[in-house]
């Protein structure tokens, strides 16, 4: 059976922990890289965000400030967004998509049409809200997706991690 000699005393004294100011110069050096590796990952999360983008008012102004506002959050992006903003509609802003609207609204479908392109936005269309109205899939225009139930699409994206926009 092992017993303290007095040999064995100054290692126990040594394996004692320092105190901070007498730890080694690396270790200050270590945490120095830690914490700029925690940073860079917080970083690099923050650029792959998904965003939803949720209207309130449910009007065309209100979709154009939101497409505007998308257009130059990616504009003053060093690139293109990983994921395009979700903007699921399921009210009257809706209307601005319907193809005899066309002529009314031209430079605000055809502004998220190329932001559609550059998968800067992604819009959905309730399909709930399609059918009471009477709206037909082919009256849309091709870029836009539809969703069966527009409020339950906002709960799913906004469950699998998508944030306000």
């Amino acid at each position: 059976m092992w017993s303290l000699t007095p040999k064995l005393l100054p290692l126990v004294a040594v394996a004692r922990p320092l105190p901070f100011s007498m730890k080694p110069a690396y270790l200050t050096w270590l945490r120095s890289l830690a914490l700029i590796l925690v940073l860079f990952a917080h970083f690099c999360v923050a650029q792959e965000q998904k965003y939803i983008a949720q209207l309130h008012a449910n009007t065309p102004q209100e979709l154009a400030d939101l497409l505007d506002r998308a257009e130059r959050w990616a504009n003053a992006a060093a690139a293109y967004p990983k994921y395009p903003i979700a903007i699921v509609l399921h009210g009257p802003e809706a209307n601005v998509f319907i193809k005899s609207n066309y002529e009314q609204y031209q430079a605000l479908v055809d502004q998220a049409a190329k932001l559609d392109a550059f998968k800067v936005v992604d819009i959905k269309i309730c399909e709930r809200w399609m059918g009471f109205n009477k709206i037909n899939r082919n009256q849309l225009p091709p870029f836009v997706e539809t969703v069966p139930f527009g409020p339950a699409e906002e709960k799913r994206l906004i469950k699998a991690g998508y944030q306000s926009f």
